[in-house]
């Protein structure tokens, strides 16, 4: 889902810090996990290709540089991959992103949590910055995980 559709977050009045901190970050996390899910997607497709042209390469007449480069190039990519932890951060950025969603559009219709609420937009902002340190807590972990 490259773009986003209206019926996707709902139209808030930004009225208040609150609504256009939520709009803001959730754009945000949206973008970065789009961004993660093709790198991590792309890297695996090049390190499947270079696999399958070593494999292949084995049947024909080619230099013999050939395999050791495409060989060099699956560990680049797995490198990168793991380097800059797109395995870990898609999940991490869509949970966050949906969590946000669904919180705007319980402000929007002031459901849920927001129906008794005496001041909704203040709930929301400390919503956000729940939702925000949530994600920023399991970034960490996944980064200790990684550097292990």
């Amino acid at each position: 889902m490259a773009t986003l559709r209206d019926s996707d977050f709902p139209t808030l009045g930004k009225d208040s810090p609150a609504e256009r901190m939520i709009d803001i970050r959730f754009r945000w996390y949206h973008r970065q996990a789009i961004q993660a899910r093709i790198a991590y997607r792309t890297l695996g497709v090049v390190q499947l290709v270079a696999a399958l042209s070593i494999a292949v390469s084995v049947a024909f007449d080619v230099p013999t540089w050939l395999a050791p480069a495409l060989g060099g190039l699956i560990a680049l990519a797995e490198g990168i991959r793991t380097l800059f932890g797109f395995k870990d951060s898609y999940p991490t950025y869509r949970r966050a992103a949906e969590e946000l969603r669904s919180e705007a559009w319980l402000y929007a219709q002031l459901a849920g949590r927001y129906a008794a609420a005496e001041e909704p937009a203040k709930l929301l902002a400390e919503r956000v910055a729940e939702i925000s340190r949530s994600e920023t807590v399991d970034w960490e972990t996944a980064l200790k995980a990684r550097s292990i």
